[in-house]
């Protein structure tokens, strides 16, 4: 039988992580934002995020200086910030300015009145520092990315090639859409022009051919938006939502041929972003010109993720993000975690052969596989479902999400009782997956009870018709009506799962 190759990844490898809360404020050349995490992990949670448009890059391009409105909202903004960060027992706070204030002339006197007045000490980053933190947030948060991710602000985008965990060429470009809207004056073939100029420039472009197109950033998470919306599509999480590289083009088309009024009228379309979304589409879609990846992923994971992801350890830099997420979703409801890896080992015999993705997806369902047991029987089956699916679980695309949700469901109700749109997001092959990993974990669960050491009693065993269940001499005690019945489930659902898989 295969051992779980994720041994050491529940909690990490044991090394020391930061378990006090920790603040990251984002001056950004459009928005300031404060996020707050749960501590120094590799699945951070995030339980406080708040920003206000205070638009500090508007008129750098014509003025060469910050908006003197936004330096106002962005002092008042700082010192609620602050107030919040204080009354929250926030124990490490950073705080990072980027392109507006780094380029405009008045950045490092803007910098030093803030830093004087609330005595804090703010970090105003390279271009270079603030692609590598783009990128730290895409690996925070995708399993093995590999591709080109564009970091959107409103003075800049900073363009990433990722191979793997590794960082490979890499620009900042002045082209964010509030110094596009300046400089373009209004006129698109003038702003089409200068992001074509400058992204032309970068050589390399053309040369990545990338699988993917990661794109992250506000004004790029509003086209999401509005796409999920136009599209009525059933999962209404932007992290991770997948489009093919010929619709997303042909949807751009659209948004940059719409009137300001039409935008605003656009379901999904955020009101104080509607200025921003034209040239936003505009880049994104001389970029997919130039690079023509297969698909656009959406990204909500940026340079505060990034920030965080960069203090790990390597080792705790390498476990699976959906791995950890999960360990620390189950560790809330108290059981004995070590059942999860044994559980795992015990049916891996039913899945010979599978593929990384579906191991993974596996061990995340093991993890998982008792979060409901305070919850009232009869409902365990849908409160798993919808805790799952609408959780911040990270590491996984929407499919596997979708999937690892009905395996959950599965593991308290063997029929499907779900009528639900989001379902067609997996195909059968998937929804069988999920129903013999549901299945066999309940079965698991009757005869264990849950608890480590006891699984070894009962082998599963794939044989030429089928599935064999054997007992050793002391676990006979342990069949019954109720067990035989499982058993003759789990049977029947791997009879026509092996049959769908040939």
């Amino acid at each position: 039988m295969a051992k779980s190759p994720y041994n050491n990844v529940w909690h990490g490898s044991g090394e020391a992580k930061h378990d006090g809360r920790i603040g990251v404020i984002d001056i950004g050349s459009n928005s300031i934002r404060l996020v707050v995490y749960d501590g120094i992990k590799r699945a951070p949670t995030p339980i406080f995020n708040e920003k206000i448009l205070c638009g500090l890059g508007k008129g750098l391009a014509l003025t060469g200086k910050l908006n003197p409105e936004g330096v106002k909202l962005a002092n008042a903004c700082i010192k609620r910030f602050l107030a919040l960060v204080h009354i929250m027992d926030v124990v490490e706070l950073q705080v990072v300015a980027t392109a507006a204030v780094r380029d405009a002339s008045d950045g490092a006197d803007f910098v030093e009145k803030l830093e004087r007045k609330h005595r804090i000490n703010i970090t105003v980053i390279s271009g270079k520092k603030e692609a590598q933190l783009a990128a730290a947030g895409v690996f925070s948060s995708i399993y093995k990315p590999s591709g080109l991710a564009a970091d959107l602000g409103g003075a800049s985008v900073e363009l990433i090639y990722l191979d793997n965990m590794a960082i490979g060429e890499q620009a900042t470009l002045p082209i964010g859409p509030l110094r596009l809207l300046d400089s373009g004056k209004g006129e698109k073939d003038k702003t089409r022009k200068i992001i074509k100029d400058a992204l032309e420039a970068e050589t390399w472009l053309e040369r990545t051919h990338p699988e993917h197109f990661y794109a992250i950033g506000g004004s790029f998470r509003a086209l999401a938006h509005i796409h999920i919306a136009a599209g009525k599509y059933p999962l209404d999480i932007v992290h991770y939502y997948t489009i093919k590289t010929g619709p997303m083009r042909k949807f751009l088309k659209e948004i940059i041929n719409a009137s300001p009024s039409e935008l605003a009228k656009m379901p999904g379309a955020p009101p104080k972003r509607v200025e921003s979304l034209i040239p936003a589409a505009q880049i994104m879609d001389t970029i997919l010109d130039l690079t023509n990846p297969v698909d656009v992923i959406f990204c909500s994971s940026g340079i505060r993720e990034g920030y965080l992801y960069d203090k790990l350890s390597p080792s705790l830099r390498n476990e699976d993000p959906l791995i950890a997420s999960c360990a620390d979703m189950a560790s809330l409801n108290g059981r004995v975690h070590g059942f999860a890896r044994e559980l795992f080992d015990w049916m891996s015999p039913l899945f010979e052969g599978e593929s990384e993705s579906k191991r993974r997806l596996r061990f995340a369902a093991c993890i998982l596989s008792e979060i409901a047991w305070k919850v009232h029987r009869e409902y365990r089956a849908h409160w798993s479902f919808f805790n799952v699916l609408e959780s911040t679980i990270t590491g996984l695309s929407h499919t596997e999400r979708v999937a690892l949700a009905l395996a959950l469901y599965h593991r308290h109700q063997s029929k499907l009782r779900l009528d639900l749109d989001l379902l067609d997001l997996i195909d059968e092959t998937d929804r069988l997956w999920a129903r013999v990993v549901g299945t066999a974990a309940s079965l698991a669960f009757i005869l264990s009870g849950g608890m480590m050491g006891n699984l070894n009693r009962v082998t599963l065993t794939k044989g030429r018709d089928g599935l064999d269940v054997s007992f050793n001499e002391p676990a006979k005690d342990l069949l019954s009506d109720t067990v035989e019945k499982r058993i003759d489930i789990l049977k029947e659902i791997f009879k026509i799962y092996v049959k769908a898989n040939k």
